[in-house]
């Protein structure tokens, strides 16, 4: 059976997801956001073993601790080829202006695509490609449940008033969402859980 456990991170409060086998522990990471150490902290209180270290996107609050998580588990990185130049851009990816040190993480070694469907040793997951927040954002498609990133909150979108946002992208990316299975649940980058069907009921931006 496979679990979702959320753990707040940073002071942005980054949902990072741990989705795992409750029988092999295996394990995949998304977004650790600031807080490397209390997401580690997390992982061995539970058993966990790591196979995959995902971001949905390139900004810094989401990949902050990358690093520290990639060579704590000896795990490879996955981001979507549109966004994996901002992991070592500290000025693509915020932190040289919201982050009081400029972050650079060593380039992926997974470049997602849309559509693309990544097998783990227990379970898998369709990467939906959702430009708008960013243009490398992803959301990850499960069976019974997705994680959106900053493309899709609770009652609202991710911001497209950055440089490399994009609203019109934004868009056609709610779009797809729209056209998932109403009772996936949905594990988004900041805030509440929900599912698509609260969000196509409540969600002003998918009406």
């Amino acid at each position: 059976m496979v679990k979702v456990k959320k753990i707040i991170s940073g002071d942005l409060q980054v949902n990072c997801y741990l989705v795992y086998d409750v029988d092999s522990k295996k394990a995949l990471i998304a977004d650790p956001g600031q807080d490397g150490a209390k997401v580690i902290a997390e992982i061995e209180k539970d058993g966990l073993i790591p196979e995959i270290l995902v971001n949905t996107h390139g900004h810094f609050d989401h990949i902050l601790s990358d690093e520290l998580v990639r060579r704590h588990f000896n795990i490879p990185l996955g981001a979507h080829k549109d966004d994996a130049p901002m992991l070592s851009d500290p000025y693509e990816n915020g932190s040289y202006s919201f982050f009081r040190e400029p972050v650079s993480i060593k380039d992926p070694e997974i470049f997602f695509e849309d559509a693309m469907k990544v097998k783990l040793s227990f379970t898998e997951f369709e990467v939906i490609h959702t430009p708008g927040h960013t243009r490398g954002g992803i959301c990850l498609l499960f069976d019974g449940f997705i994680l959106t990133g900053d493309t899709l909150f609770a009652g609202t979108i991710g911001r497209t008033d950055f440089p490399d946002s994009d609203h019109a992208q934004m868009l056609k990316s709610l779009e797809k969402i729209k056209r998932l299975s109403p009772s996936l649940t949905v594990y988004p980058g900041h805030g509440s859980i929900t599912t698509i069907a609260n969000e196509l009921r409540h969600n002003p931006f998918l009406r």
